[in-house]
């Protein structure tokens, strides 16, 4: 059985490996630029361990978004941080939306928090926020589902029994006795017949015999056969 989607737990994480993603890989990308664009240094000798960092951050925070309990808890937690932040810094005045990257600048550093400055971070929120969404929605439906075939009695789905050759509201014909043999005729039984039990049997009055009349077979010892 799969394991319950745990989304809330996801969402928490989301927002932590979204700030952190947010922080690490703005302080990389822009050593990477420095080292690339201004100075034109090699990667290989300059600049690798910002390219290796960012990588890491990339890949944490994507192997965190395919855990299938927490994926969608993760997807919307960063793309929900990350689109607040990059629209802050896009819509409030200069001063403020400086203060909104400050918070996403590493202690004791000059360097900026590039992905907001730029709107990458907005626009990677957007996505991660709609496929998130989309995400949640499918797992609690899913998670439903599997509630409502494993949950308890459902009195719509009970077994009925089947009426073998009835059409819908035909009276389902009586079944015959167990001791009956095979093509054997099965009497309708009498309301006076309710509490006969099997294996007892009835005088019935042959027919054309008067009360007392002894039926033919029937003498007394040393009595004659009528001939």
């Amino acid at each position: 059985m799969p394991a319950k989607p745990n989304p809330a737990l996801g969402l928490v994480l989301g927002i932590i490996v979204g700030y952190a993603g947010i922080v690490g890989g703005s302080y990389a990308g822009t050593r990477l630029a420095l080292a690339r664009q201004v100075r034109f240094e090699s990667l290989f000798e300059h600049g690798l361990q910002w390219l290796v960092l960012l990588v890491v951050i990339a890949v944490v925070v994507g192997l965190l978004m395919a855990i299938r309990t927490i994926g969608a808890g993760v997807m919307v937690g960063a793309g929900g941080l990350a689109t607040v932040a990059g629209l802050a810094v896009m819509l409030v005045p200069i001063r403020s939306a400086y203060d909104v990257i400050k918070l996403f600048q590493i202690p004791g550093t000059r360097t900026i928090a590039y992905m907001l400055t730029d709107g990458s971070a907005l626009f990677f929120g957007v996505v991660l926020l709609i496929g998130g969404i989309g995400r949640w929605a499918s797992d609690a439906k899913a998670a439903r589902a599997l509630r409502g075939e494993s949950g308890g009695y459902t009195p719509a789905f009970a077994a009925q029994p089947q009426q073998w050759g009835g059409y819908p509201g035909q009276q389902q014909q009586p079944q015959p006795h167990p001791q009956a043999y095979p093509g054997q005729p099965q009497q309708a039984q009498q309301p006076g017949q309710q509490g006969q039990q099997p294996g007892q049997h009835q005088d019935r009055q042959q027919p054309g015999a008067y009360p007392g009349q002894q039926p033919p077979g029937n003498t007394f010892p040393g009595q004659q056969p009528p001939r």
